[in-house]
């Protein structure tokens, strides 16, 4: 029977022990078991499965499809081990719920709590997320109360618990041997490999200097050039032991806490396995007043770290903080000027030449494609100079490489590689560095076909002032051997052919592929407040957003070539539409209803159309498979687009003089853009 493992951590040494499960991935696959794949949104971090435990109902479409792969895993005779970082309270409840909700049949459920002293999880707390406002809600998430309650609830849907304490009375979460070895004998399997180096994170550091020396090697997780990661924690490990360590959240909450845990601490030594009598805490945590963990760092400090770190490092920083300038925190700033004090680092701040026109880049596991992409900007011959910004959204294949190959050949493509792939920030990434006064777009499955695109562009923008962007056809190429289309046609645009078109018109479909479009950039200052990055369709709203600033033009010449393959996020929008929006429609009501509030509810008609193709693609999956949650769950999100779609459909069956229809003979909406 293939078993289910569940290790739940409450330990200060969880950190250590999370990097280390995610460092044995081989070893486990040796003993038939499988530490379950991280959403990509967790890699690069220290991983856990905290995802499982989320307590929602009903559940987010993307986790319902985890626990459905989960399940069919268990099915197939698999054994799957997950790993939670400090449930809160209910977690495990809610977990057991969904277990019993999700599995088909009965699998082996084993739990492990390891349990930590809540005063030790409350410094931890405070020195990961500083300042926390309110330590009662820590009192009430890391409590030996709570833990005793996430035991009870696992006790419920578990064939096995075992219990184990993390004694440790440091918020330093350092290497243990023997805590690792009792951990994957739980698993049934030998010592394993403990990681080394320690991963650069601060709560493998004691001084509130070391840890934000941690933070500091990349600028908005960018890993380019590399870093000695290595040489760089052992050189801060080194003087961060010289530094000592200090507590940062409030004494009287430390106290308290520690009070309220030996009254607890009883029903914790009632259960059976588990000693936790002889824990004891060091008297620093108990007595020292906290240090603000916000304070200037210690320039002497800086130096001395920077001193000890390798010639290769220090170059690698200096250009690090010399090309995301705009972007840096103050302690980035100071520990720049400190690289900046002679030697190797003195170039550091020379101007740069002025760059007119920005090409940016998004790949993600496009290790076919990337290199054409890259030639294609390379080719362009303009007038003027041009950067090619390619971001890699923290790729598995050879995509990173690529672009690093690319970068040592030619000085005008910058490479950002981040070090994990967070939700957003690959637009985010390249927008706040995009600085120039033109923009171009192109994905890295894309790729520019015409060597004089972004010359006509600019010329054409330089001529037509009161134009904000400026846009032409391209070719959509099928690697499943279709026909290849344009897009967009002349019948798609609305009113026909013209050089320039309005806001309005732009709002009737998402007429502007990607890649097709040159903006007069209206972020050259950074990006305000009120911009969204959690769109998508996202290029719609961009385009949106440079023709509220003036004109659309347009350049009837097919310049560029948008791919469609297998891999694409919107590989299903040419061939099957209803599968398309079972997959996305619910991100594009969420986009063009923020659409509908940026502008103000002035283009609602407008917006309503592409929200009755999503609607639409909803009703007739609930009328003709009987599933009616997309449906229901978009009516009640979405009331104002529901209701449009609805009336609209009464008065259709009203004036053909029926009492219902066909499936899926609701109004259509135009769904007429390429999307990604």
């Amino acid at each position: 029977m293939s078993g289910l493992f569940l290790i739940h951590s409450f330990g200060p040494s969880s950190f250590w022990l999370s990097a280390t499960l995610h460092a044995n991935r081989d070893l486990f696959a040796e003993q038939g078991l499988e530490f379950w794949p991280l959403p990509a949104w967790f890699l690069g971090q220290l991983p856990h499965h905290g995802h499982f435990w989320f307590q929602a109902s009903p559940l987010p479409p993307y986790l319902e499809e985890q626990w459905s792969a989960l399940a069919a895993a268990l099915d197939s005779g698999r054994n799957i081990i997950l790993f939670q970082l400090f449930p809160s309270r209910g977690a495990c409840r809610q977990f057991g719920c969904q277990a019993r909700a999700s599995f088909s049949r009965a699998h082996s459920i084993r739990s492990l709590f390891l349990l930590g002293q809540p005063p030790v999880l409350l410094e931890q707390r405070f020195r990961t997320q500083p300042p926390l406002t309110d330590p009662q809600a820590s009192f009430q998430m890391d409590g030996y109360r709570a833990q005793a309650e996430e035991i009870e609830a696992a006790r419920e849907f578990s064939d096995e618990l075992t219990l184990l304490a993390d004694p440790s009375g440091s918020p330093v979460s350092g290497p243990d041997a023997e805590l690792a070895r009792r951990v994957f004998a739980f698993l049934g399997c030998p010592m394993p490999v403990l990681p080394a180096p320690l991963p650069c994170h601060p709560l493998f550091l004691g001084s509130v200097t070391g840890r934000r020396l941690a933070a500091v090697t990349e600028v908005r997780y960018n890993t380019w050039p590399p870093l000695d990661d290595a040489q760089y924690m052992d050189a801060l490990l080194s003087l961060d032991r010289t530094w000592g360590t200090a507590p940062v959240s409030p004494l009287d909450a430390r106290k308290k806490l520690a009070a309220q845990a030996l009254e607890e601490r009883e029903a914790l030594n009632a259960l059976p396995g588990l000693e936790v009598g002889a824990w004891t805490l060091p008297a620093w945590l108990l007595e020292e007043e906290s240090v603000a963990a916000d304070a200037p760092l210690e320039p002497d400090r800086v130096r001395a770290f920077a001193e000890a770190l390798s010639a290769q490092n220090r170059h690698a920083l200096r250009q690090r903080f010399s090309q995301d300038a705009p972007l840096l925190s103050e302690d980035q700033r100071l520990f720049g000027a400190i690289l900046r004090e002679g030697g190797d680092c003195a170039h550091l701040g020379e101007p740069e030449a002025p760059v007119e026109l920005t090409v940016l880049t998004m790949t993600f596991n496009h290790e076919k494609y990337i290199g054409q992409c890259m030639d294609s900007v390379l080719a362009q011959k303009t007038s003027f100079p041009v950067r090619h910004l390619v971001l890699d959204h923290h790729s598995s294949d050879a995509t990173p490489a690529i672009i690093a190959e690319y970068a040592s050949r030619h000085p005008g493509v910058r490479p950002v590689l981040l070090s994990r792939h967070l939700p957003q920030e690959n637009v985010l990434g390249l927008f706040l560095r995009a600085r120039t006064r033109y923009v171009a777009l192109c994905d890295g499955d894309d790729y520019f076909s015409d060597p004089l695109k972004l010359e006509k562009q600019v010329a054409f923008l330089e001529s037509r002032p009161h134009c904000a962007l400026c846009f032409h056809p391209v070719a959509v190429v099928f690697e499943s051997g279709e026909p290849t289309r344009l897009f967009p046609s002349p019948g798609m645009l609305p009113r026909g052919v013209r050089e320039e078109y309005y806001l309005a018109d732009l709002l009737r479909a998402n007429i502007i592929q990607t890649n097709s479009v040159v903006y007069r950039w209206r972020f050259r200052e950074g990006l305000p407040d009120w911009f969204r990055a959690d769109l998508c369709p996202a290029d719609w709203y961009w385009h949106l957003l440079h023709a509220e600033t003036g004109r659309a033009g347009f350049i009837n010449e097919i310049m560029a070539v948008y791919r469609r393959h297998d891999a694409a996020l919107y590989r299903k929008a040419f061939r099957n539409m209803k599968e398309h929006m079972r997959e996305h429609g619910l991100a594009e009501l969420y986009a063009y209803a923020a659409y509908n509030d940026h502008f103000g509810g002035r283009y609602f008609r407008l917006l309503a159309n592409p929200a009755n193709t999503v609607l639409a693609a909803f009703f007739e999956i609930a009328t003709t498979e009987g599933d009616a949650r997309l449906f229901q769950y978009a009516c009640a999100h979405y009331p104002d687009f529901a209701a449009n779609f609805l009336l609209e459909y009464k008065n259709r069956m009203r004036s053909s003089g029926t009492n219902g229809g066909a499936p899926g003979e609701a109004p259509p909406g135009d769904a007429r853009h390429p999307g990604r």
